[in-house]
Order: structure tokens, then sequence, then C-alpha cells
């Protein structure tokens, strides 16, 4: 499953051109025929108007006939998409204030942006444009903006020195560098982008934006290895709060200020676990999300994407990922959970903010063969079994639905799920756990040995606007309590072994006596 992320991305990716094709057609008033007056200087004219056509076949749904970001699907993009006509671009190999060069925009429309609504265009697997009209369209995106045509002096290209291999050292070093230069004002202290700084942050156009999590690179938009982002480190990202620190750190200040950046994050992006193994346990399961025992193993690690099915939909979600753990005795199973989160949210009317929650599903029975009840709430026919944990009051809720918008809270007496949360550092921890079998076979889900049982995760983010079908989601995937290996797979193999070699010493004897006598 090693392209499971790449396909994860491409996946979200087709949902927009899907929903850009669907609204270009509906909509074909919504683009004017005339272009934008071009400039020679920008390209030669031919790969201009070639690149116009691409344009309007490709761009135009996002970033608008005038290149200004503001195309028809702009107002449900987080970020929002580019607006050419300001000349700012946040990912180049230039110094911080200069236009990108026509490989930085190349390497952009071929690779694409990850976590955005820019898919890679370069990509054979999927999206391709040839190489030729990628170049055009780049040509024909330079006119947006009377810059380029200015620019008579070359671009200063940002060189990288000599590299620093990362090593304990390189890593503390930057490590002080990070505390240094303040990059945990924006970034936060373990860098998940809960910085204090974070929540006031705009960009040029006086749009919040969010600072990068730093511990998942592979959502990096510039590249997610120490090389690319000590070249982040000297350019800075026009346009927004990151700063260029190429006249504050030099060549060896820069590597180990990007080896600690780069150590945050995982050596490989997690890889997706269908099946979560629920552990068993001696004695009871902690509640306290840091009890050691909740250690010893990794997680598995699942996708989430924003809930676009049934009104109201929500694009933009802010948990975008989930790690979970189980354990088990001979009474209870437990979950951990896991997720970044830059803020601790308040319900506030006034503000449109609500209280920050993550919920499990189960179906309430388990089908024969793969049925499953719908995974978005379950359905009539097969209803589901939620455990949500909502942050504010510390409060467990067991619930059923029968639909999105179809949720029922169990009665008081049979409200079964306990146990503790927290909030450090940008991330969120959670354990939850009920008895493996309860009265309530109605309404409860029942777990079993060697049972495949299904199960989905959702996620709110409160100050995001996050509340009721407004969430992250995922799809089903399984937890499995393994059997219990018999004692028994412990005591015959040495007993065979035991037999064998006993019957062979029996027949070697026996030989031995019989070459014997026949000697004789």
């Amino acid at each position: 499953m090693s392209n499971v992320f790449y396909e994860f991305e491409i996946v979200k990716s087709k949902m927009w051109m899907i929903f850009l094709a669907i609204f270009f057609f509906l909509c074909p008033s919504a683009f004017a025929d005339e272009a934008p007056k071009t400039s020679a200087s920008a390209g030669a004219s031919g790969d201009i108007e070639a690149g116009k056509v691409v344009y309007e076949k490709r761009c135009i749904y996002c970033h608008g006939e005038t290149g200004a970001g503001d195309g028809p699907a702009s107002e449900k993009l987080d970020p929002k998409p580019r607006d050419f006509t300001m000349g700012l671009y946040k990912y180049r190999t230039t110094v911080s204030g200069q236009l990108p060069t026509d490989e930085d925009l190349f390497k952009v429309v071929s690779k694409g942006l990850p976590g955005t609504g820019m898919p890679p265009w370069g990509d054979p697997r999927e999206f391709q444009i040839t190489e030729q009209e990628r170049r055009q369209v780049i040509q024909y995106i330079k006119t947006f903006s009377g810059k380029f045509a200015r620019q008579k002096d070359p671009l200063e290209v940002v060189e990288i020195g000599k590299e620093i291999p990362s090593s304990k050292e390189s890593i503390e070093k930057g490590r002080a560098l990070f505390k240094e230069m303040e990059c945990f004002k924006c970034h936060g202290n373990e860098g998940r982008g809960d910085g204090p700084s974070a929540p006031e942050l705009t960009d040029d156009k006086g749009d919040p934006i969010r600072p990068r999590n730093l511990t998942k690179n592979w959502h990096f938009r510039g590249g997610g290895e120490a090389k690319d982002i000590y070249m982040r480190i000297n350019t800075g990202l026009n346009g927004t709060p990151m700063p260029s620190f190429k006249d504050s750190l030099d060549n060896e200040k820069s590597w180990h200020l990007a080896n600690y950046v780069r150590s945050l994050s995982p050596e490989k992006h997690p890889e997706l676990d269908v099946v979560i193994k629920a552990k068993k346990i001696e004695g009871e399961i902690p509640s306290d999300p840091s009890d050691p025992a909740w250690r010893e193993d990794e997680a598995s690690w699942f996708p989430l994407v924003g809930q676009v099915i049934r009104e109201p939909r929500h694009f933009t979600p802010t948990v975008r990922d989930i790690f979970v753990k189980a354990l088990y005795n001979a009474k209870e199973i437990g979950f951990m959970l896991e997720w970044d989160d830059p803020s601790i949210s308040k319900f506030s009317e006034e503000a449109g903010t609500f209280e920050d929650q993550v919920a499990i599903q189960f179906p309430v029975e388990l089908y024969p063969g793969s049925k499953k009840p719908y995974f978005l709430m379950g359905d009539e026919k097969k209803p589901v079994n939620l455990w949500t944990w909502k942050t504010e009051l510390n409060l467990f809720v067991e619930s059923n639905a029968s639909g999105i918008d179809k949720e029922r809270e169990q009665e008081k007496e049979s409200q079964g799920v306990s146990g503790r949360g927290g909030y450090l550092d940008g991330r969120y921890q959670v354990v939850m756990k009920r008895s493996l079998a309860t009265p309530d076979l109605k309404n409860d889900i029942q777990f079993q040995s060697g049972k495949f049982v299904p199960v989905v995760f959702y996620a709110w983010d409160g100050t995001n606007g996050e509340a009721k079908s407004k969430r992250a989601i995922s799809h089903w995937y399984f937890v499995l309590i393994e059997p219990e290996t018999p004692k028994t797979v412990y005591i015959y193999p040495p007993l065979v072994i035991l037999v064998v070699f006993g019957l062979e010493l029996f027949l070697r004897k026996k030989l031995r006596r019989e070459n014997g006598l026949k000697k004789e």
C-alpha cells in the first residue's frame, strides 16, 4: 500500500474536477470569451495564445477569467487559488520578494500542491497535460501581472550550499535555532501549527492563513525533504507571514534548522492499515492516553476528508488524518485516538464556532459477507452505534443513527462509554472504552473474538465552523479482536520434536543391532 496516500490525494482532486466540470457545463455564462490583454515580453505570441486555450480548459474554474483567483470554485477552496494578478508566488527558488523562474512555475504546475485544489497536471496516471502545454500555460499566466513584463534584470536564485547531513548533533543545533528564531510563535513548540500567533495570521490579501504543521512533511507544498526545507527557509513565502532567513542564517545554520524541521516528521508518510488489531492485556484498560500500555505498539493511520455528500457540505476540514490503537481484556475494549488540531475550540454563537469532537462509528450488528450500513451515519435498514467525545465538557456520549440527520442519544442507563481525553501542543488524545458485550443487543455493537468489526471515524474542528454534518470523515475499516493463542500451541511443538527425536534414536539402535547380528 505504498501508494495509498498518493491515491487519496488523487481521489480528492478528482472530486474537484468533477464538481468544476459540472459547474462549467451548467453555468457557461460565467465565463467570457474575451481574453485579458497579453504581453509579448512574457513569451512568444504563439505560446501565449496556445497557453490561453489550456488555461480556459483547465485553470479558469479556480483562478478565474482574469487570473485573480476568483473562479466559480474559489469560494469552496481553502487555501484560496493563487491570484496571478498580484505577481506573488510562494514556492520559488528566487530570493524573497522576487518573481519565480519559469522552472519554478513549471514544477508547481507539474507536481501540484498537496492539500489544495491544485492537482499534479504532469502526472501520467491522472491529470496529465503535455510538457509543451504546461510550458505554454505558464507563459499565459505570466501575462496577468505586469511585473513579469517589467522584470529586466536576471532573477537572483538562491543556491543550496554544501549539505550538512542530518545527525543528532545537527538536529539539536536546529532545535536551538527553532527557538532562537522564534519559529515556535507560529508553528508551535512541537511544530504542529498551534503557536500563539497562529490564530491572527493573514496573507497579503487579508485572508486567514494557517502555519504549516511541520510534523507531516508529506503535506509540504514545496517539497518535504531537508533540501526543500532549506530552500523555504532562505526564500520565504511571498505574500505570507513566512519571512526569508537568508540574511540571518548562514549555510550551516540553514542546514541545521532544515534537519531539525525534517526530523519532526517520520521517515516515511504512514501507510493505511485497513485492520486495527486489538491487543489483549491483563488487568484494566488504562483511561489515561499517556499510560505506557498505549505506547507499546504503533498506531494505525487513517486519512480523513471533508463530508461533501450531503448538505451542508464541507470541503475544507482541519483534521486530515487520525491515529488509532486498540486494547482489550476479558471484559472491555478500548480505543486510543490521536489527531492534530491547531486550537482548542469553544462554542460561541456570535463567532460561529463550536466545540471540538471526535466519534467512532460501528454497525449495530454484524452482517454476513461484506454487507455494512451506509458509511455516513448508517441507514434505515442498517443503523449504526456511535461513541462520541465532546471536548468542552469532557463528555462521552453513546448514540444510534439511521441516517446523517437521524441520530439519537441512548437513554442514560444505557450509556456505557467512558474514558479520558486531553490536548497538548496541537494534538488531541482520547481513550474511549466500553464492555465487549452489553445487554442492549438492539442498540450496541457486540465485540467477539476473531470477528472483523467495521469502524468509521469522524472529527470536528469547532473553530473551523464544523458541527453536525460539517465534519471530517473516513470510510469503513475494521477492528479485529485477535483470538488468544491456545497454550497448546506452545506445548505441542516441543512434544512433537521430542517424539521424533526419540523415534530416530530408537530406529538407529535397532538398525545397529540388526547390522551386528548380520555380521556375526
